[in-house]
């Protein structure tokens, strides 16, 4: 029997200290299991040479957006094939339920089956999930999905607004949410803050920080100077409307003890 299933030689490695030596990796059963000087090829099933190359570990891609706006299953085919082009080899994608994605709201025991089911077969990376907690439903359901593996969850700051958009959409018929407000995101931290505590550190929440209230007022100004290209779009969503957010979430997080994420850029101007 083989040692390795594939050997990569003669490449240069990037290690975990970020260094870059000349070495050869031995793989098996999808796992490295060597870095050395040199692999005699024959003990690998498969060989491939790295001469001249860079062999690094895949990346994680920890934002994602697997099936929002197409059929999941398809869109995780076209998407994951994508990622693992550009060297991601795992992806986390953001799941909600409400309009987008599987136009639906209910318990995650029944809809995160359902998610699996449709990506599962269709993904070229490894993969896992962010859930956003719209309901209070959901929020009951948090140890439930801890203990399914899910250790990040999401909150998007400005669908709490009565008006979502410039079209005056409703939220809460975006959202199929009940009361999606700052006090949902208290109880939701809450409820993370314990799991947190009880899985050694290892729960979080992401938050999407932006003011809709802001929003609304700067998408109403830009429609009035005529705005309508990509530039009127990030005109209408200045970094003050994101400031804002960032410290309304940290006060809620400081008081509940919450680890939070900003997946967020915020933009400071030059003095």
């Amino acid at each position: 029997m083989s040692r390795f299933d594939l050997a990569i030689i003669g490449g240069h490695v990037v290690m975990p200290t970020g260094a870059v030596v000349l070495a050869d990796v031995g793989i098996r059963d999808g796992k490295i299991v060597a870095v050395a000087d040199a692999i005699d090829s024959h003990q690998a099933d498969q060989v491939v040479s790295a001469q001249g190359k860079v062999v690094a570990p895949g990346a994680v891609d920890a934002h994602f957006h697997l099936g929002i706006y197409r059929p999941i299953s398809e869109d995780t085919q076209s998407e994951t094939a994508s990622a693992l082009v550009g060297g991601v080899s795992t992806v986390l994608s953001y799941f909600r339920t409400g309009k987008d994605y599987l136009n639906k709201v209910g318990p995650y025991r029944e809809i995160l089956p359902e998610v699996l089911a449709r990506v599962q077969g269709n993904a070229y990376t490894d993969y896992g999930f962010h859930l956003a907690i719209m309901t209070n439903e959901q929020l009951a359901e948090i140890p439930w999905l801890v203990s399914q593996g899910i250790g990040s969850f999401k909150y998007y700051m400005f669908y709490k607004a009565l008006t979502l958009n410039a079209a005056s959409t409703d939220a809460k018929s975006y959202t199929m949410a009940d009361t999606y407000d700052l006090g949902h995101l208290y109880r939701l931290m809450t409820h993370i803050a314990s799991e947190n505590r009880k899985s050694a550190g290892r729960i979080s929440l992401s938050i999407h920080c932006e003011n809709a209230e802001l929003i609304r007022v700067f998408i109403e100004d830009v429609k009035a100077r005529g705005g309508h290209d990509l530039a009127a779009y990030s005109q209408a969503r200045p970094a003050l409307s994101e400031a804002l957010a960032i410290a309304e979430a940290t006060v809620l997080a400081e008081a509940t003890g919450c680890p939070v994420n900003f997946p967020c850029t915020l933009a400071v101007p030059e003095r």
